[in-house]
């Protein structure tokens, strides 16, 4: 019997001696041809290289900026930095300058790692966001011998990775995870997967395949670690590839006869729309076991449609695992059901705005379809709280979701005010605790959970609560023109009224022929039907108008403050009447303005009506 590692420089070492030759990751960035791989051992002895020149300058407890680009070079960069007893912060080379200007200061790294082609060009960025000299090094041409590494002192509780959060509802914190951290949410998910720590050589290893980038955690949790866990090899797609073309995350599956994968909710959707008949006529999908679906609210029309969309190619619904994880938990939270297939419930939207759950008849249209994450798994207690009273919502409650257990992380970095608020919760009545306060709001059902939306972006208008992801999803079903996971709900408080008043940004296909003063009626309709709530006002823009985080989530405050300060160009915009006056339409108004000009697109900003904002 293998034993358990400790450390993640323990899981390398051991799938190393162990597998030694077995190819462990192969980088295919369309899906088809092969660009290079990586056997446990040449990882094993990159990993050592890397290390060796790392610990020549003293890196050891350090933390150690790695610019991650897609491919091999910074897999072994992460292990690399293990290896050396150092701390990784990822990185993406493709970053917002924003998040850079707010990561880079705050990790205070003295090291930075990169591919030597690339240096030169992040140097001249990166110094210039570093308080401090940074000492850079080589991914692909290591300084030092592979035999000059030395066994660093290692413990369970040494700091592994400072992970920096998506930025979805603020600023990136970082997040300080341990090697037991990993450890144990690895344990907790491959069992949730059906799967567990194989330390013995394997001919027929598990094989998966990943497009999701390793510096989010999600691509470096489940597409780096977890294939090692397993003992298994995993191939690695490019994530621009498959936004490029979504039919070669399936052709690798295929080619491949992979048995994991995991990807957004998008990912789903983008296969069922952006792909044809053709191109998945002799696709082979049947070996697929599991198919994360998390990250993202999980649509339970994409799982039907994806579902229906492939099984001519073999594709069981029974793989589907919905999960629900933040990296303030590493990664992995629920995941894993009693049932066959996702749990599936729907619930009175009407008594969800009073945070109650209540089962509704399937169909209506007042009617939340919503899907369970699945189970609590590796002795991770999950709790549904009242953020106001601290206190256990009763049994169809719905409130905050708080979290415990060794998969928790140690807090945010040089942020111990934001670590007192978040990781150190108690219920009020009990003294339970600590708890992680997850900031995101869902219910327990027949023992799974149920995500309902972020306590940052909850919406209360008269008293009902309203969820955005909620209205986003009823807004991008309702019109094949708007593009899915690509609209912003918010409310925008007036001046001189008290009522929040809620409006509507979406994105719409570049290549659309509608009129589209009839996609917003359209939009009003299935927001008053489904909701039974009228938008103050609803912007349809180009693509990729609204921010998103690196993974691409929408920011919603960010684009609530392009909306307030009039950076959102529309193509085509309707706002209620103004407070005592007499309402525009401003759709007519371009429309009047264009035929006046010869069909010119006129585009005007949004002014919000005596808000004073």
């Amino acid at each position: 019997m293998t034993p358990t590692p400790d450390t993640l420089l323990d899981l390398l070492l051991q799938q190393a001696d162990r597998r030694a030759d077995q190819v462990a990751f192969r980088y295919c960035p369309e899906g088809d041809a092969e660009q290079g791989r990586l056997s446990y051992r040449e990882l094993d002895t990159r990993a050592r290289a890397i290390a060796a020149g790392l610990q020549r300058h003293g890196a050891a407890g350090q933390r150690v900026l790695l610019f991650s680009h897609p491919g091999l070079d910074s897999v072994a960069g992460f292990f690399g930095c293990f290896y050396a007893g150092a701390v990784a912060v990822p990185v993406d080379e493709q970053w917002p300058t924003k998040r850079a200007a707010a990561v880079i200061p705050d990790a205070r790294a003295q090291f930075a790692l990169s591919t030597a082609d690339r240096q030169d060009k992040l140097r001249a960025k990166v110094d210039t966001l570093a308080p401090g000299p940074l000492h850079w090094a080589t991914l692909d041409e290591p300084e030092a011998d592979p035999d000059s590494w030395v066994l660093p002192p290692l413990d369970s509780h040494i700091p592994a990775v400072l992970q920096y959060t998506s930025g979805s509802t603020g600023s990136p914190k970082g997040v300080v995870l341990n090697h037991s951290n990993y450890l144990h949410n690895l344990a907790g998910m491959c069992a949730a997967w059906r799967l567990g720590f194989d330390g013995s050589p394997s001919d027929d290893p598990t094989i998966g395949v990943s497009w999701l980038p390793n510096f989010h955690d999600l691509g470096f949790v489940g597409g780096v670690l977890a294939p090692l866990y397993i003992g298994g090899t995993m191939v690695l797609l490019s994530r621009s590839a498959f936004f490029m073309r979504p039919i070669r995350w399936m052709q690798a599956m295929s080619r491949y006869r992979a048995e994991i994968s995991a990807a957004p909710n998008l990912g789903y959707h983008l296969c069922v729309k952006r792909t044809s008949e053709a191109e998945r006529a002799g696709l082979d999908l049947s070996h697929w076991k599991v198919a994360v679906n998390g990250g993202d609210p999980v649509d339970a029309a994409t799982l039907d449609s994806f579902a229906e969309t492939f099984a001519p190619a073999g594709f069981a619904p029974e793989a589907f695992l919905p999960a629900y994880g933040l990296a303030e938990a590493t990664l992995a939270v629920t995941g894993g059901s009693a049932e066959p297939t996702p749990m599936v419930r729907h619930i009175d939207r009407d008594a969800l705005g009073e945070d109650r759950v209540v089962a509704a008849a399937p169909g209506d249209a007042g009617t939340a379809t919503l899907v369970g994450c699945g189970r609590p798994g590796g002795g991770q207690d999950v709790v549904i709280v009242d953020p106001d009273t601290r206190q256990r919502c009763p049994a169809d409650g719905v409130g905050e979701i708080w979290v415990a257990g060794p998969s928790v992380a140690q807090g945010y970095w040089r942020q111990p005010q934001e670590t007192e608020r978040a990781f150190a919760a108690v219920l009020a009545d009990t003294g339970e605790g600590p708890f992680l306060r997850t900031g995101d709001r869902g219910f327990l059902r027949d023992g799974e959970l149920f995500i309902v939306g972020r306590c940052q972006d909850l919406i209360t208008i008269d008293g009902t609560h309203y969820y955005p992801s909620d209205i986003e999803m009823t807004v991008q079903n309702c019109d094949p023109v708007l593009l899915p996971g690509r609209g912003a709900v918010f409310a925008v408080q007036p001046r001189f009224n008290a009522v929040e008043q809620l409006m509507v940004v979406q994105e719409v296909h570049r290549h659309h022929e509608v009129e589209l003063a009839g996609v917003i009626d359209t939009i009003r309709a299935a927001i008053a039907t489904h909701h039974k709530i009228e938008p103050h006002a609803v912007l349809l823009v180009k693509p990729m108008s609204i921010p998103t985080t690196t993974s691409g989530k929408i920011q919603r405050n960010a684009c609530r403050e392009k909306f307030l300060g009039r950076e959102l160009q529309s193509l085509a915009e309707w706002r209620a009447d103004p407070p005592g006056g007499r309402g525009i339409d401003k759709q007519q108004v371009k429309a009047g303005l264009a035929r006046a000009i010869g069909g010119m697109l006129v585009r005007r900003y949004w002014e919000p009506p005596e808000t004073g904002v």
